[in-house]
């Protein structure tokens, strides 16, 4: 009898950093508790899995209370002082706020789904205004208005918008180009567009 122990759980109270990161990957349930209540953030915790405690966060791991204590206080009580400090200090992120833990790949993902700039404390932009690294720079290129080279970090809903304009705007120019004075109609039509796009489509595009 596993008492609901999951693979997971058991990378996590480990400390197998990569077993972790496959199994977040694959979509392990991230707070998938031990019956006794104990979770796989609070056992890495407990453990003093630095690493692997950042990547459960990342994941939007809960730091809520378990019948014995919560992840900080599991840090505490065991003498992991880098580990409690980084838990005081990421309090309030959000996972897209988690640069140093972030691939690329995953902050893409992140930023396609539709993860909030400006949520947390403090916010995933004001972290990558001054960060280095692959996801602090997709993330200031997230924040810049629409462009044909931050298309691909646009939510779904505000790509389709994208697209829905460029092709109406692509028309109108094929429209105007039926003559000579259209196409100097045409060409302005189509630069004008391209000026409006950045400020007609945004991250929240409904």
């Amino acid at each position: 009898m596993n008492c609901g122990t999951t693979p997971l759980y058991i990378a996590s109270q480990e400390g197998q950093l990569e077993c972790v990161r496959l199994l977040l990957e694959a979509g392990a349930a991230i707070d998938q508790a031990k019956q006794n209540g104990a979770t796989p953030l609070f056992m890495a915790c407990l453990n003093g899995h630095l690493d692997v405690g950042k990547l459960l966060s990342s994941y939007g791991a809960s730091r809520a209370a378990t019948p014995f204590g919560t992840p900080e206080e599991a840090a505490n009580r065991q003498g992991h002082a880098d580990l409690a400090a980084w838990l005081v200090a990421s309090r309030g992120w959000t996972p897209l706020a988690h640069l140093e833990t972030l691939t690329a790949a995953r902050a893409t993902a992140l930023l396609r789904s539709g993860a909030s700039l400006h949520e947390g404390e403090p916010t995933p932009l004001r972290r990558a205004a001054g960060g280095e690294g692959e996801a602090a720079a997709l993330i200031r290129r997230a924040a810049a208005p629409w462009s044909s080279a931050s298309h691909s970090l646009f939510p779904a809903a505000a790509r389709a918008r994208a697209a829905l304009l460029v092709r109406s705007i692509y028309e109108i120019h094929e429209r105007y180009h039926l003559d000579s004075a259209g196409a100097t109609n045409g060409i302005a039509a189509l630069d004008f567009g391209h000026c409006v796009l950045g400020f007609a489509i945004t991250r929240e595009t409904q």
